[in-house]
Parts: structure tokens; sequence; C-alpha cells
């Protein structure tokens, strides 16, 4: 070889050889985003401004009532249990604290989103307060669907509409097993 050291590998970009980058045509481009956008189904970002105001499951969903006096869901049901905190799902200013046909409830009124109904609910705020989202604002009541759920509604210029697009992916329950801990620590 000449007495010429070569290094043990040479790229062949070193080496004075062509290189091929992997390039997507740009129709396959703009599928791949129209699919990620479809998947995503218009949920809030994880970086959203609401939150969810208990940690539980969806347990009866939004129906929209044909008009104002039909029937209908307006809101949706979270799974909790009573004594459960209730955090504030956006910052808002408290305009109603009281009870409706017997039950607790928080209406809160939001500068983009419009007025958020929890209950049923012990309340934990007054008339007038400013919340941020997470800040407690009561304590789960029983009586909703059997005593384990909170309510949540929201009314937008007059109309209820669905608050799960408003709401970030919900949050996952890690159930812990303590026998498997304790057997993993020995």
């Amino acid at each position: 070889m000449n007495g010429e050291r070569r290094p043990p590998f040479q790229s062949p970009r070193d080496a004075g050889g062509v290189t091929s980058t992997l390039r997507f045509p740009p129709p396959l481009v703009v599928l791949l985003a129209v699919v990620l956008a479809v998947m995503s189904g218009g949920r809030a970002e994880a970086g959203s401004r609401w939150s969810w105001p208990v940690v539980g499951e969806v347990i009866r969903e939004f129906v929209r009532p044909a008009d104002g006096w039909s029937a209908g869901h307006r809101g949706i049901d979270i799974q909790a249990v009573p004594g459960a905190e209730v955090r504030a799902p956006v910052a808002s200013r408290v305009v109603f604290v009281g009870p409706v046909a017997g039950r607790g409830v928080i209406v809160l009124r939001t500068l983009e989103d419009g007025d958020v109904t929890l209950e049923p609910i012990e309340p934990a705020v007054l008339l007038g307060d400013i919340v941020n989202p997470g800040d407690i604002v009561g304590f789960v009541r029983g009586g909703h669907l059997g005593g384990n759920s909170l309510h949540l509604g929201l009314r937008v210029e007059g109309m209820y509409v669905d608050p799960i697009p408003l709401l970030p992916l919900p949050p996952r329950v890690v159930i812990y097993d303590s026998w498997l801990d304790s057997y993993a620590l020995g």
C-alpha cells in the first residue's frame, strides 16, 4: 500500500464517495400530517390551559340536547369517590356557589371559554374568588350517579358544549401493588 496509512474506517464522504439522504416525497409528508391530525381527534395538547378536576374515567359522556329544554346530558361525569378533592380545571373566577336542586354547585367563569359547572360539590371557595388550574375548589359530595362521580359542564355563549376537547388526554391511574414491591425488594 505504498507506505500510506489509512484510518481503520473511512466514511464515503471522506473517501470522496457519494452519499444519499432519505427524503419523503411531498405528498407522503402531507398524508402523514393529515393522518396524525385525524388521530389526535381534536383533543387539547399536553400544554393545554385546562386540566382534569379529578382523576377518574369518564363514565357518562356529553349528549347535546336538540334545543334548550330538551333531554340531553349537558356535560360529562367523571368517576370520583365522595370526599375526593376537586380542582379548578381552568383559570377562572367563582360566579356561583350554592345548592341547585339539593346539590352543591360551583360555577366558574373563564375569560375565553365560558361558564364551567362542577357538581355535586362541597365548596372550598367563596363567591368572587379567583382560581388557577389545579387549585382546590371543593370536595366531591355523594349523590350523583350513585354517589361516585363529579359532573363537569361547560356553557359557551348560552350553549352547552362538550368540555372533552379542551381537556388534555386523561391521566393514567397506576395501581401500586405493595406485595410485588416487597417481593422485588426482597
